[in-house]
């Protein structure tokens, strides 16, 4: 799961968001959102900001799946499932 994951909209099923690795072949698009799981637990979820460029939020991740964002950001994520090609996450706002 560590890494840098890229959304994969076009795979979004019933309320879970997909993810991919930075390699895999995306169809073209504008900006894609995304995730990183760092060694030292922390969290980054990849917005898209101002002028398309990407904006990290902070937070920890557990190895349990359990996922908290960081300066109060409401919701909570968990991990639904990991593979080493696809990441499901379910975002609960």
């Amino acid at each position: 799961m560590l890494g840098r994951w890229t959304h994969s909209y076009e795979e979004d099923h019933d309320g879970i968001t997909v993810y991919r690795r930075e390699d895999f072949t995306f169809p073209p698009a504008r900006a894609r959102r995304g995730v990183e799981f760092r060694p030292d637990g922390t969290f980054v979820e990849w917005v898209i900001g101002r002028a398309d460029a990407p904006e990290g939020r902070t937070g920890r991740w557990q190895p349990s799946g359990v996922i908290t964002r960081a300066g109060g950001m409401p919701g909570s994520v968990r991990v639904v499932a990991a593979e080493p090609d696809r990441l499901e996450l379910a975002w609960q706002e």
